[in-house]
């Protein structure tokens, strides 16, 4: 038997053009076309080319649906190709209700801006991050390697030379005098803030960090905002599928991707479950009063999926702004204060071979 080279699971890329692709099919012949036949239809496409590894995969999913004993969204948690929780549960509770060709299209919608938002933040942020990186590595190469080579004859030939340099030129020496003198702890704290950001979300620093993110105003509304992006295009799916609204809290709250804000909206499911209106048991949710006040006008006039769905063009222009004021305050930084430090450090490179020559003059 030859050993097939290829995909195991569907990225999220995949996922999100594997619900587009059914979609169509279930809003082709104008709407008439069967679920069974449209998953056929769907597992085929994705059964050729960069897929073909996925082919059987595919078609043991269609087989499960036709033969009528297996559910369409069983048959996708049983195929291990990487469908998430959320998806699968709004994928279940509409076809439970028949409403699956209703559903698809937020479902597709809110992957699409739960993958574009985490893209886009990612690229947005990268750059600052990586410039600013750069410098701070260029400028202790200067500090460590360079200003040595030419500070350190003149200091052994005379060691009351440095005092008759200029003093930015002696602070940069004395800075240079302590790197050298203790590399194992400037290494250390380095590995330590590398190490620490890289273990963050393990349980003994993931309070700690959640903390902070929900402190710092910067990241506080770059948490917020992100969520409730993905709450405004989530939330509607989920209920459009006819899924049960204290069980559609519940499934919202493993749809965001903070803890602090998972375990208020789990707390709003048990409220709600216990009696307490919709509106009043998401109250506590830090989002902005635009969602409370979109949930108690969908209250009202019975429209809770429509109201919310008002909200996610404004929450993404939002998101947007909240993206460029972050990658503008990385900006700063790297110009108002690692930027010119870097250059200071390229000045005390150059100046320094000139007044080196005139001490040995």
């Amino acid at each position: 038997m030859g050993l097939t080279i290829g995909k195991s699971k569907l990225s999220t890329a995949d996922r999100i053009d594997f619900f587009k692709t059914l979609n169509g099919w279930m809003q082709a012949g104008a709407g008439t076309t069967s679920v069974s036949e449209a998953v056929k239809n769907t597992v085929e496409a994705y059964s050729h080319e960069e897929y073909a590894s996925l082919a059987g995969v595919m078609h043991t999913i269609h087989r499960e649906v036709e033969s009528g004993q297996t559910m369409f969204y069983a048959a996708l948690a049983q195929s291990d190709l990487g469908f998430k929780e959320q998806e699968l549960a709004v994928i279940e509770a509409a076809e439970r209700s028949s409403q699956l060709k209703q559903a698809l299209p937020s479902l597709v919608a809110a992957l699409t801006v739960q993958h574009q938002g985490q893209r886009d933040l990612m690229m947005k942020l990268a750059g600052p991050l990586l410039i600013g990186a750069m410098l701070i590595i260029m400028s202790l190469g200067v500090l460590i390697i360079m200003l040595p080579l030419v500070m350190q004859p003149v200091i052994d030939r005379n060691a009351n030379a440095l005092q008759s340099f200029p003093l930015i030129l002696q602070w940069y020496w004395a800075a240079s005098v302590w790197l050298r003198a203790n590399p194992y702890l400037v290494i250390g704290v380095v590995l330590a803030l590398i190490v620490t950001f890289l273990c963050r979300n393990l349980p003994g620093l993931q309070p700690y960090w959640l903390k902070f993110k929900m402190w710092w105003g910067v990241t506080r509304k770059l948490t917020i905002g992100f969520n409730a992006l993905v709450v405004a295009y989530f939330m509607p799916a989920l209920l459009r599928s006819g899924m049960p609204s204290p069980q559609v809290l519940e499934q919202l709250a493993y749809c965001v991707n903070n803890p602090i804000l998972r375990s208020l909206l789990l707390a709003a499911a048990d409220d709600h479950r216990s009696g307490l209106r919709l509106s009043d048991s998401v109250a506590a949710l830090p989002f902005r009063a635009s969602f409370m006040n979109a949930v108690v006008a969908g209250e009202v006039t019975g429209s809770v999926p429509d109201r919310v769905a008002e909200l996610q063009e404004p929450y993404r222009i939002e998101l947007e702004r909240f993206l460029k004021q972050v990658a503008g305050t990385l900006k700063f930084i790297v110009m108002a204060i690692l930027l010119p430090f870097f250059i200071l450090s390229t000045y005390t490179s150059l100046v320094g071979p000139i007044f080196a020559l005139m001490e040995f003059k």
